[in-house]
């Protein structure tokens, strides 16, 4: 059903109703098995009001990762003076408390159950829920890249190699369910202790090749 016309733009408040019960209903239902008709009436909104909002369910969907991101995940500001190290640990402290808390779990379990009925649907909302936190971590790993000289995409390849030394084993048991989310003082020591052993690693392979 195409979007219905509308000069004005679309009310927050609505729009944040309208998320909050597409969530609701995607992690009961599933994407597959929920219909715009039912995120309706769960809204308590007409079709007609729905699509002056969003005009169509991908889309919708879509809203609801981009506000997930953009309200849940939020890095900390570092200090004044603050090291790499104590930057890098608080941003993976930030990513991880995202990526564990049990509802993107269930989000990340939705998307992996959705490939069988639509493979680029489930890989293209996957690549983008990473994407503000691969991109911050990278942003904090790219002076070590330019000291090394090596290019932007060094760094973007040096933070997929930090993530999953910090975060892989907890993110990919929790999501298999082979283990519940460790305890805060559990992660924050192997946050510490992967940061520690990858800027040690960093220092060695420059001091190699000079």
């Amino acid at each position: 059903m195409p979007p219905a016309e509308t000069s004005h733009p679309p009310s927050p408040e609505r729009l944040e109703a309208l998320i909050a019960a597409a969530e609701q209903l995607f992690l009961s239902k599933g994407y597959h098995n929920t219909t715009m008709a039912d995120i309706a009436r769960q809204a308590g909104m007409s079709k007609r009001t729905v699509y002056t909002l969003v005009p169509s369910k991908a889309d919708l969907f879509g809203e609801l990762m981009a506000h997930q991101r953009q309200t849940r995940l939020q890095f900390p500001e570092p200090p004044p003076g603050a090291s790499l190290e104590d930057t890098l640990c608080a941003t993976l402290a930030a990513l991880a408390q995202f990526l564990l808390d049990p509802v993107q779990i269930a989000m990340t379990r939705l998307l992996i159950t959705e490939f069988s009925h639509d493979p680029d649907f489930t890989q293209s909302f996957l690549a983008g829920r990473m994407r503000k936190g691969k991109t911050h971590l990278q942003g904090c790993l790219v002076e070590i890249a330019i000291t090394q000289g090596a290019s932007p995409e060094m760094a973007a390849e040096m933070s997929g190699m930090l993530f999953g030394m910090a975060l892989g084993e907890f993110v990919f048991g929790v999501l298999c369910g082979l283990r519940t989310a460790p305890a805060p003082k559990v992660l924050n020591t192997r946050i510490r202790t992967a940061v520690r052993m990858f800027l040690a690693g960093a220092k060695a392979i420059k001091a190699e090749e000079t």
